[in-house]
């Protein structure tokens, strides 16, 4: 076994104290009367309402793409830094830019001539020397990093890194800058891109994303530079999901080697988005949306590519013309396979039936952490001289601490469970689960044939039912109807069908996944059932249909390693251990959550958990109390001023899809939320609502810019509680804080993830190339801040030596590898008494504290059922 190292380094830096990265640039504003010209001409439209602003994100890739002199453009053409730029930047070029842009994405129909209309005389430079390092420190001691830090530094770091070169496992590596990001992150895309092998045509690259981040109550900013990966398709695009009521759509990423206009644009990819719609004639075709494609297809001299050109022969758009086309992989997306006689996967089956003529793309997502430390290394010898260094390393907090909680639970208690099948295969893999993997005795009842009971650990009943025509996927909608509403009919179809159910009961629906409905060209029925079934006063668990068993034709050399069924079925054991597992999460939400056993200091703390969720304008607060004793209860807000009572945690699934607890939006939704969490946290303005042990867990993304801004890094200090609804102006006083002897009893745990944003760095040990790579358990990164480690899933257990970043291995891009995520803990609120340690360890173990199942959680198990919860909005 893998050695537990004691150490983590996180994948981001840090900068050296009194550094200073003086950038001589010049800066510009949008000239107003150009502004006044464009608004007044795109309000002109019918279509477009008074309180849509300009569609300036394309601009904003535009003017990126065509000058490298452009480090950054500001999407508030009102803002005084519109346009920063090195000294060598091309006035002339900018202009005839934003005229192109005026005529395809403002006014597309205006009489106006822009090109006559902007003179580039107007757009004045001003010189400004910038510290690229500014930043500043705000009360609570966390770093304030100025705009220009924020704007400017990604694109700089990413052209820095890109002219000194970077060498990967020894090997020299060019580069490309990626698109830019609206939340100003900027990639170096690596070169070339590798062919990944055995797949009918994909390419694979990697990339290194920048940006600035900030850690609590820490003085100098986080700069991140994270390792992702970017796939291509090769062969014809057969099929890219659709996502949403809208057209299928995808990105297309654009590179003209010569450069868009002249050399200048050579440095940088540009993001096209495209859409499969339906031109005249009911033929869907790939058309650019409008944006950055028809702009630049306006502005450039070269030919500019066609969309369903690039779909139906991806290999040539990447290697034919002067303006290269590469489709950005989504998951879902399907390719028509290159050989189609002599690939394996595609040879018939046993039964003389081939199997589908299209394929996924061969490379798979993730880095081992070999790779994610080689190019840490790189960059903080290439970043060094300009006093870039590496964050400190973090420290584990004791001996490593058990893996998990078992929680206690009632054996007495009695479950009903439906099991809606479409097959004797499926039916028998749960009902030999239940004997066999979960130790059961079945009880078939006499009097009724589809009834059996099971009893053991547990009491549960089964009711036996058929899936019929439930299970089809819904057709897919004409122009006239959205994705949403066909869902919405056929909810209540299901529900209709079905009835109400007699008694408390969770229910296991046999369901293919998303690719079959991708095959038939249907919409997956899954969240309508969801709807349709907890109305009904069922709590659904959906299962793929069961896999028999099948010996292999060629056994391996190694008898031990010859695959079998699982003992005393005639299934996969990946099948019955599925089975299980949809089973225990069907009880779970009937409420088999268990209770945590705490050790004494903490034994008598209920646990809080509170989600924020957002739906089509409205809020959906959710809270799960989990008490020491009795059942866990969850709790809605409600527009009135009477409270809602709480509600046993079961009772949340049906709840939540008849649509209660939605705050709509408005000007009083505000007001309402932070009131809801003002009762959450047992606390107000004047008087202590509730004075026992609790501990409230919060996850910083959901409210620190809706409802609870204290959350923020900005804003957060240790022991100081501004009860949400209070805003933090810097020309204004700060609000009013709480503290512990004022609130006694509570405690406040903020969480943070990695999320979409990246917002958390990743963290291995610094060991790594000792073959003991493994990070597990707390570790603290100075007196706030910890870092919760899990391990990885055993389904992911990629070779440690498979790395992705050697242009000459091209094999190793058929691992998926997933690496240990680390959750930001952050104690902010807590009694005298407490000590931080104690409250980052329970969140910790608190990600390990189910009897559904024994794989660790993202969240903390508070935070995590309110997550689970959601699935029913």
């Amino acid at each position: 076994m893998a050695k537990i190292s004691d150490r983590m380094q996180l994948t981001a830096f840090t900068l050296a104290p009194d550094a200073r990265w003086d950038v001589h640039c010049k800066v510009a504003s949008f000239p107003k009367p150009w502004l006044d010209l464009l608004t007044r001409e795109y309000h002109a439209r019918p279509e477009i309402k008074p309180g849509f602003s300009l569609p300036t994100r394309s601009l904003v890739g535009l003017l990126l793409g065509i000058d490298p002199a452009v480090i950054h453009v500001n999407w508030d053409l009102a803002d005084d830094r519109f346009i920063v730029a090195f000294t060598d930047v091309d006035p002339a070029i900018l202009t005839v830019a934003i005229g192109a842009w005026a005529s395809t994405a403002v006014a597309p129909d205006s009489t106006t001539d822009w090109w006559d209309a902007f003179d580039p005389a107007d757009l004045r430079f001003d010189d400004t020397p910038i510290n690229a390092f500014g930043h500043a420190q705000r009360p609570n001691g966390t770093a304030a990093p100025s705009e220009y830090m924020y704007d400017l530094l990604p694109t700089l770091l990413a052209q820095y890194v890109r002219e000194h070169g970077l060498h990967l496992v020894g090997k020299p590596r060019e580069s490309l800058l990626g698109p830019p990001s609206p939340n100003n992150h900027r990639s170096l895309v690596l070169l070339p891109f590798s062919k990944v092998p055995q797949t009918g045509g994909g390419l694979a690259t990697a990339k290194i994303e920048f940006h600035v981040e900030t850690i609590p109550h820490r003085g100098l900013p986080s700069i991140h530079a994270d390792l992702t990966s970017s796939r291509f398709p090769l062969q014809p695009v057969a099929y890219i999901p659709q996502r949403g009521d809208g057209p299928a759509g995808a990105t297309i990423l654009l590179h003209a080697p010569d450069g868009f206009l002249d050399e200048r644009g050579a440095h940088t990819l540009l993001a096209a988005k495209a859409q499969h719609r339906y031109v005249n004639g009911g033929q869907k075709t790939w058309q650019w949306t409008p944006g950055l494609a028809s702009t630049l297809g306006r502005l450039t001299h070269l030919t500019f590519p066609s969309p369903e050109k690039v779909f139906a022969d991806p290999r040539a758009a990447h290697e034919e013309g002067r303006i290269h086309a590469y489709i950005l992989y989504s998951e879902g997306t399907k390719s028509d396979a290159e050989d189609f006689d002599v690939l394996d996967q595609f040879k018939p089956d046993e039964d003389g039936k081939r199997k589908a003529r299209s394929l996924r793309h061969g490379a798979k997502t993730g880095f081992v952490p070999a790779d994610h430390m080689h190019v840490r290394e790189q960059l903080a010898n290439i970043l060094q001289p300009l006093g870039i260094q590496p964050l400190p390393e973090a420290r584990r907090v004791g001996t490593r601490p058990a893996r998990h909680i078992t929680p206690t639970h009632d054996t007495a208690e009695a479950y009903a469970l439906e099991l809606w099948t479409q097959s004797d295969d499926t039916r028998q893999a749960i009902l030999a689960a239940l004997q066999l993997h979960q130790g059961l005795e079945p009880h078939p009842d006499p009097a009724d044939p589809a009834t059996i009971r099971f009893t053991g650990d547990l009491n549960l009943t089964v009711h036996l039912r058929e899936v019929g025509a439930l299970g089809a996927g819904i057709e897919r909608p004409g122009k006239d109807r959205s994705v949403a509403t066909l869902r919405g009919s056929h909810a209540n179809h299901v529900q209709n069908q079905i009835g109400p159910a007699s008694q408390r009961v969770a229910a296991i629906f046999e369901l293919h996944g998303p690719d079959h409905f991708a095959r038939t060209r249907t919409i997956d029925p899954k969240p309508a059932l969801k709807k349709a079934f907890a109305r009904s006063g069922r709590r659904l668990q959906c299962m793929k249909p069961a896999i028999r068993f099948k010996p292999p034709t060629n056994p391996p050399a190694n008898p031990k390693k010859t695959p079998t069924p699982y003992p005393g079925t005639i299934f996969t054991k990946g099948t019955i251990h599925r089975a299980s597992a949809s089973v225990l999460d069907a009880l779970r939400q009937l409420g088999r959550l268990g209770r945590p056993q705490l050790d004494e200091a903490l034994a008598g703390t209920e646990l809080v958990g509170v989600w924020l969720h957002h739906l089509d304008g409205a809020c959906v607060p959710l809270v799960v109390r989990m008490p020491p004793e009795g059942e866990p209860t969850a709790h809605l807000a409600t527009t009135s001023d009477t409270p809602v009572p709480p509600m046993p945690y079961s009772d949340l699934p049906q709840a939540l899809a008849a649509g209660k607890g939605r705050i709509p939006a408005g000007k009083h939704q505000q007001a309402i939320l932070s009131r809801f969490l003002s009762n959450v946290l047992g606390v107000d303005e004047t008087s202590v609502i509730d004075e026992h042990d609790r501990a409230v867990f919060v996850k910083a993304y959901g409210f620190r810019k809706w409802g609870w801004n204290w959350i923020q890094d900005k804003n957060i200090a240790g022991n100081r509680l501004v009860l949400p609804g209070h805003t933090f102006d810097d020309d204004q006083p700060p609000p009013p804080f709480l503290t512990p002897q004022q609130c006694p009893g509570l405690r406040i745990i903020r969480v943070r993830d990695r999320n979409t944003t990246q917002e958390v760095a990743l963290g291995f040990p610094p060991d790594y190339d000792t073959h003991s790579p493994r990070g597990d358990g707390l570790y603290t990164f100075d007196d706030h801040v910890y870092y919760s480690i899990n391990p990885r899933a055993e389904q992911m257990q990629t070779p440690l030596t498979a790395t992705k970043i050697d242009p000459d291995v091209l094999a190793n891009h058929r691992f998926r590898a997933s690496n240990e995520t680390p959750l930001e803990i952050l104690p902010v609120f807590l009694q005298a008494t407490d000590t931080p340690d104690a409250f980052a360890d329970l969140t910790q173990l608190l990600r390990r504290s189910y009897l559904h199942t024994e794989q660790a959680t993202l969240h903390p198990a508070p935070i995590h059922l309110c997550k689970l919860a959601a699935e029913y909005l």
